[in-house]
């Protein structure tokens, strides 16, 4: 009897999806926090190549059964994945750098938490960010976007497809805009507590007898808290319009790496 799914190159094929696949639910965010079980994971990528595999399986030429080829072949898997989880890594890392130049302007960033995401310290108000980052990124639907564009990738840039190096110039214009928006998400906090710090020394030369230091620690955290609190509407409309804008950023990153 004759079993035609038993052909190597579907079987191939199969892994090559699995691999592109299973890269980019590990390296994005939210999908891909150690606090979700691997369990979990495991069941959405083994899912998802059985839904997405029929789709591809013709568009895919044949491949060599060549060990150094397919290896090849295998990594360029992987690195295009991590492209495409890399373009929502910066946002959050946007928003991460952010919380951490608040927290230096403020003078918190003695007061540090253990992240477990990237095993380190960081201060309370990039927790916080990265926290608000994380709940925005659920309610704007910007995991079904990957998921979209992760179906619609096999198509934009097939299996076994040859690189256009110059499209990685888009990855450089990602991390531009990266620090962009931690500057913008940083702004208000930055402006007002460096006139906060002006005129704290101003008051200093003029009453050298006021203890300026007891009085800026409590000031600049209290009015650095405060101004993070009223401009969390502006916070949210630039991270979420960032994560609206990944709609387009990977399908045309694809694009420019298939030569289009």
């Amino acid at each position: 009897m004759d079993f035609p799914w038993f052909d190597i190159q579907h079987i191939i094929v199969a892994i090559l999806v699995l691999l592109r696949i299973s890269a980019l639910i590990i390296l994005l965010p939210v999908l891909g926090h150690q606090l979700i079980p691997t369990q979990i994971k495991v069941s959405m990528i083994i899912i998802l190549t059985v839904l997405i595999y029929p789709l591809v399986e013709h568009q895919v030429t044949a491949i060599t059964l060549e060990p150094l080829s397919f290896t090849l072949i295998a990594i360029q898997e992987i690195l295009i994945a991590a492209a495409l989880a890399l373009f929502a890594q910066m946002i959050f890392t946007a928003a991460q750098f952010a919380g951490q130049l608040m927290s230096f302007q403020m003078g918190m960033t003695v007061a540090n938490v253990f992240d477990p995401a990237t095993h380190s310290q960081q201060s309370i108000i990039s927790q916080l960010a990265m926290t608000l980052a994380m709940l925005l990124w659920v309610s704007s639907g910007a995991h079904h976007m990957f998921l979209h564009a992760l179906i619609d990738s096999f198509t934009l840039f097939p299996i076994n497809h040859s690189w256009s190096f110059p499209a990685l110039m888009d990855l450089s214009d990602a991390a531009a805009r990266m620090f962009v928006l931690s500057l913008k998400l940083a702004a208000p906090i930055m402006l007002m507590l460096t006139f906060i710090y002006v005129a704290l020394g101003l008051l200093s030369r003029a009453v050298p007898q006021i203890q300026v230091f007891f009085i800026s620690f409590p000031l600049t955290v209290g009015l650095g808290l405060l101004t993070f609190a009223l401009g969390l509407p502006a916070f949210v409309y630039l991270v979420s319009d960032a994560f609206t804008s990944l709609s387009a950023q990977g399908p045309l990153f694809l694009r420019h790496l298939a030569g289009g």
